[in-house]
């Protein structure tokens, strides 16, 4: 990856102002683990790498949104670097603990800012950590950590008069749950069992939806009648679904 995407993926890795929101009462070997993850937090934004590594095991293993395997090294030499003014905000929440023994599992919700000149990037993140109990205390041994997707992108102005065309139902494979489509409201609804979302315009035929980074396009046969669309992913891979009514 870039280097500059490192050092944001390291950075995120370290460094948070938290503003926790309202969290339902943890028991108190729970709420132990929850202590610990602050503590280590309070440390980073100190620039305190002691600190921060004493909670810390020397083989902790932490885990990226892009795969990538990092070492306890990795971020303490990163961050030795950061000026104070690179601190972003993040807003923790949503904490879920697990203890077996002398072993934690930690998972809970993180939307991160991070200001890049005059832009303010906004992440969606789930995170998972491990812990251990060693001497009577909790040492972090695992952390890791994906994107949650949300598109940010902002429709364009489009001649909605063509949304009826869209109207029908759609398969992915013969098997799938049934995708409806319709237009409410001059708008263009998706509904696949309970779950609904809107169909955003991204330009000619192309829409996109707020909890995926893909695209769909719309197909039409030499009669110029919706066929189906082709959806693709923020990877580049395709899945062609067909309308079949």
């Amino acid at each position: 990856m870039p280097h500059h995407a490192l050092r944001f993926v390291l950075f995120s890795l370290f460094v948070s102002i938290t503003h926790a929101s309202d969290q339902p009462k943890l028991s108190a070997a729970e709420q132990e683990v929850v202590d610990v993850h602050n503590a280590r937090t309070e440390a980073s934004n100190r620039r305190d790498p002691a600190a921060w590594s004493r909670y810390v095991a020397e083989d902790c293993i932490f885990s990226d949104e892009n795969g990538a395997v990092h070492t306890k090294a990795d971020p303490l030499a990163v961050v030795a670097k950061l000026p104070p003014e690179y601190d972003h905000s993040e807003n923790e929440r949503d904490f879920i603990v697990r203890v077996y023994g002398t072993t934690a599992v930690l998972n809970y919700r993180n939307t991160v800012h991070e200001q890049f000149t005059d832009t303010d990037l906004v992440s969606e993140m789930r995170m998972t950590e491990t812990y251990i109990k060693q001497n009577g205390s909790w040492l972090l041994i695992a952390r890791q950590w994906g994107k949650i997707p949300v598109n940010l992108r902002k429709p364009v102005a489009v001649d909605t008069s063509a949304y009826k065309d869209y109207v029908g139902q759609y398969v992915w494979r013969p098997l799938d749950e049934v995708e409806t489509l319709r237009v409410k409201d001059g708008r263009l609804w998706s509904q696949s069992g309970k779950d609904e979302e809107e169909y955003f315009p991204a330009g000619a035929e192309t829409f996109f939806i707020r909890s995926d980074l893909g695209s769909m396009t719309f197909s039409r046969d030499a009669q110029d009648h919706v066929t189906g669309y082709i959806y693709r992913g923020a990877d580049g891979q395709e899945v062609h679904a067909k309308k079949i009514k």
